[in-house]
């Protein structure tokens, strides 16, 4: 049995698709208030639960035998990232031991190397430079020394490059925003890491499934792209002309604050030795993560409404 925390997120709706096709059973936590379709639709039972609340995350372990940790603030949002990523995080872990499940799989990101970095490779210092960064970097050491002092439950971490799929509101929504107008304004940037929600989920299911060794951090991504690459790309997938231009002093992008900064950073992984040892192949590339998302424009033309 799985239990996922943070389903009803943009990764984690995916973390459910891919594990429901897998012929997983899994349950889910879900905040009071969340969205339930992505679980209703994959045969999820969802468990309402507070990363906070000890008692209620204990209901929603039981008979669980894999955890995935998904659950984190978005960096655009004005919620306070550190207590979720640490206090929830070692809660959820620590509720996972007592309840003896086999293995722990936690997601975190490359943005942890901060934005000065260009190439992160597993040499690289973690070097985060705000405070949704320094709190993703703070469960990786929390989940790290945990595992130096406990066998059980196998912790992984997943850091995964730049998400870019259906449902995300944050990049593939203002691009086809863009489109919709006429005009693609871009930040600065060089070729960087992206990688589709559903390797994401490939990685974390591959990742609880094999290496029996703990601790063990893994890298991930699926196609390295510039960001007019990535605009032209997905202007070809939905069949639409737009000029794409770089931001200046008077022209303005329509991406939020985080995901312009992503993209001048322009943070890049290369092909990691240890994608062997966890059986990881990326299925998307930049032409079929584009082709998906014109899928999901198409089937849901409104999102692009306010254009």
């Amino acid at each position: 049995m799985n239990l996922l925390v943070g389903t009803t997120g943009f990764v984690g709706g995916h973390l459910v698709e891919y594990l429901f096709q897998q012929g997983e059973i899994s349950k889910g936590v879900f905040r009071k208030g969340s969205h339930l379709k992505i679980m209703d639709t994959n045969g999820v039972q969802g468990m309402e639960a507070d990363l906070s609340d000890h008692h209620s995350l204990h209901e929603a372990m039981e008979g669980a035998d894999i955890v995935y940790s998904l659950a984190s603030p978005m960096p655009d949002s004005d919620t306070g990232f550190m207590g979720p990523n640490t206090e929830g995080v070692l809660n959820l872990l620590e509720v996972a031991s007592e309840a003896k499940a086999k293995v722990f799989v936690h997601l975190s990101t490359i943005d942890v190397f901060g934005f000065g970095t260009g190439v992160a490779t597993d040499a690289s210092p973690l070097r985060p430079a705000n405070e949704y960064q320094r709190a993703k970097a703070e469960a990786e050491r929390l989940l790290l020394e945990f595992s130096k002092r406990n066998e059980a439950p196998r912790v992984t971490i997943v850091r995964a490059a730049r998400a870019v799929g259906s449902r995300d509101e944050s990049l593939a929504l203002p691009l086809l925003k863009m489109i919709e107008a006429g005009r693609v304004i871009l930040p600065p940037g060089r070729k960087m890491s992206f990688i589709h929600p559903r390797d994401i989920a490939q990685a974390m299911y591959k990742a609880a499934l094999g290496s029996s060794k703990t601790g063990g951090v893994f890298m991930v991504k699926s196609f390295d792209s510039t960001s007019e690459e990535l605009a032209r790309a997905l202007m070809a997938a939905v069949g639409k002309e737009a000029e794409v231009k770089r931001q200046g002093m008077f022209s303005g992008s329509q991406l939020p604050k985080y995901a312009g900064e992503q993209l001048r950073a322009s943070l890049s992984i290369g092909e990691q030795p240890s994608w062997k040892e966890l059986g990881y192949a990326p299925a998307y590339d930049l032409k079929a993560a584009c082709e998906e998302i014109a899928g999901w424009y198409r089937k849901e033309p409104w999102v692009t409404e306010g254009a």
